[in-house]
């Protein structure tokens, strides 16, 4: 029988302990220090934040504020857990207006840092100094400081070394920290904000500036000029702000921004209503950029979902997303630009032979030329009576074609024996001599179809051409001779602070891809060279692509890593075929010849098939001639 007086298996988490479980929660890397002290200064009614960061974060963190500041009392209290001044009772939780609620942020960051916290009140004749070491109070006093709060993080996770070790490099915790920023001076107009790294100044924005003006410092004019505001209330909600033309879009959702009464938040119903106003006006892969604020009551939102405050959930996520998508769509309507959609490029030498497109999908024979005898046009053969069925023989590129007209039904010549089967009355091709030179033919101007004895290959020409060229890219800048094709005059680009110390870091990286980069002072690079495959116009944006890539930090966890990086730079190749291109005979030869050379896998860079097969089987089975 167990002893009653037996040691409990159940104790109470000493303070220190407990506060470290907290700070995993809250402090997950750098940048969410940042985001919790300017939040924090925000709350404080400041109008003017400085961050200082030294080793993106890792050594040192410093937020300078000009808000209202704290008493003794007050900055003892805001070290403590669940110490708050914007929550007095439960009810306050569905009423938050405020930037942060929950007392734990300066708490959890004491807990995992050498933290220093110097607080004045206007009414105050001396500043506030508080020094916390790893939870542990350290020190309070007087000093002399300004109104306002100045809190200091240094070595962050010095007293939890197996976490520092998840942190990621320099450049890409830099790049969490410049985001935050930016996504706050963003939402607040009216509040002026200067980043600093290792001295060097990233981003100043004056309190003054406008969204628009705030736009072009972080991003740069070339970017605000394809940008169109949007207004508009729905539900109790009301939705504005800045979003992208569909000129304007990027591989990935890192320039969508959504603040919820000018807090910054992640929620699915918004990001699927705005990508849904653009649908049908974007090509696959691409996404739409946007600022997109939303004002509201309260009420409406739970903001207490997640411990970073980020994530809300709406009570109606149908009805904001909708309301976004039909906002969103209206004012794309409202542009009517079409040279700000994508348009097909001009058709290839020889397709002057085509007639006009059909405006029925079914048939689509640019490559066929009918003589005047079989397409009758004049008054004169309108007022004929229909000829019986008849057979017409075209030349096209392919070889000869034979046309079987009738309403009821067409007849596809076999090897000696005719099968009637009933059909829609249009026209039907079937090629009689295309496989004497060996000629792929080319269906939609998207695929090439190549018969074989007992089966059909169906090839995707933009897919095979991008995994052409990319081998050759590949081959190209793996030989140690390889040089790169200088430019006359060099290329300009502006890049974003969050991604100016990453492309520093990365120049050599940029050079095995075929592109040489140099500063050109401040936030201002120089193409200089590229390899001789790429098409010069192409090279900018596949160069901020890449950047946006290796600011996600996971890259670098992989060996092959280079080769997520050459299918970005693959599409910068010149001559690019794509769905929708007519091809001359020899750009199809030349195709098929390239595919005979690959090796297996036999996919896109990206992982898309590049080839299908309809067998004799499976048609004979289509057909009822098997079971």
């Amino acid at each position: 029988m167990p002893s009653k007086t037996a040691t409990p298996s159940i104790r109470i988490l000493p303070e220190t302990v407990a506060n470290k479980i907290a700070a995993g929660e809250v402090v997950e890397r750098p940048g969410s220090v940042v985001k919790e002290l300017v939040e924090n200064a925000l709350d404080a009614q400041a109008t003017r934040i400085i961050v200082r960061l030294v080793a993106a974060g890792r050594r040192t963190i410093e937020v300078i504020d000009n808000g209202h500041g704290m008493s003794e009392q007050d900055a003892l209290l805001s070290i403590e857990r669940h110490a708050t001044s914007k929550i007095r009772k439960s009810e306050d939780l569905d009423d938050i207006r405020t930037m942060g609620f929950r007392g734990e942020a300066l708490a959890s960051i004491a807990a995992v840092s050498r933290f220093e916290l110097l607080s004045r009140r206007e009414k105050d004749d001396s500043a506030t100094r508080i020094r916390v070491e790893g939870g542990i109070l350290r020190d309070v006093s007087e000093a002399a400081g300004p109104v306002g709060t100045r809190v200091t993080v240094s070595r962050l996770y010095f007293n939890t070394p197996a976490r520092a070790k998840f942190l990621k490099g320099i450049a890409t915790e830099l790049s969490q920290c410049v985001d935050i920023v930016q996504r706050h001076a963003l939402a607040h107009e009216g509040v002026g904000f200067q980043l600093l790294h290792n001295e060097k100044l990233l981003l100043d924005i004056p309190d003054h500036a406008s969204l628009r003006e705030r736009i072009a410092l972080i991003w740069g004019l070339t970017f605000l000029r394809d940008m169109v505001d949007f207004q508009g209330e729905h539900g109790g909600f009301r939705l504005h702000g800045l979003i992208g033309t569909p000129a304007l879009t990027r591989s990935h959702r890192s320039h969508q921004f959504f603040f919820l009464n000018r807090r910054p938040v992640v929620n699915r119903s918004l990001q699927y209503g705005f990508e849904e106003g653009y649908r049908g006006l974007l090509t696959i892969g691409r996404y739409p950029v946007g600022i997109v604020m939303v004002e509201t009551h309260p009420r409406l939102v739970d903001v207490n979902v997640h411990p970073t405050k980020r994530e809300i959930r709406f009570r109606d996520d149908r009805g904001i997303r909708e309301a976004l998508r039909e906002l969103v769509r209206a004012r794309m309507e409202e542009l009517q630009v079409p040279e700000a959609l994508p348009t097909p490029e001009p058709a290839r030498p020889g397709a002057e032979k085509a007639g006009p497109l059909p405006a029925a999908p079914p048939p689509k024979p640019q490559t066929v030329e009918a003589p005047p005898t079989a397409t009758p046009s004049t008054p004169e053969s309108s007022e004929k009576p229909s000829p019986p069925p008849e057979r017409v023989r075209l030349e096209s590129d392919e070889g000869f074609f034979e046309r079987h007209e009738s309403p009821q039904q067409t007849v596809f010549p076999g090897s000696g024996e005719f099968d009637v089967v009933e059909v829609e009355p249009e026209a039907v091709y079937r090629p009689v001599e295309s496989m004497a030179n060996d000629l792929p033919i080319q269906l939609f101007d998207t695929y090439l179809l190549v018969p074989e004895e007992d089966r059909l290959l169906i090839i995707d020409q933009h897919a095979l051409h991008e995994r052409l060229n990319y081998d050759m890219l590949r081959q190209d800048l793996e030989e140690n001779d390889y040089e790169s094709q200088q430019l006359a005059v060099p290329l300009l680009v502006d890049v974003p602070p969050s991604h100016a110390k990453l492309l520093d870091s990365n120049l050599k990286v940029f050079k095995r891809l075929g592109i040489e980069i140099e500063s050109f002072g401040g936030n201002t690079y120089q193409i200089t060279a590229i390899c001789h495959l790429y098409e010069e116009s192409k090279v900018p944006d596949i160069v901020f692509r890449v950047l946006d890539t290796l600011a996600q930090g996971d890259l670098f966890d992989r060996e092959d890593f280079m080769s997520d990086l050459l299918r970005l730079a693959t599409e910068a190749c010149r001559a690019s075929i794509k769905a929708g291109d007519r091809l001359s005979p020899e750009e199809r030869r030349s195709l098929l010849d390239g595919f005979r050379r690959l090796r297996p896998p036999y996919t896109c860079p990206h992982g898309r098939p590049i080839i299908t097969e309809l067998t004799q089987f499976q048609m004979e089975k289509s057909f009822r001639r098997r079971q």
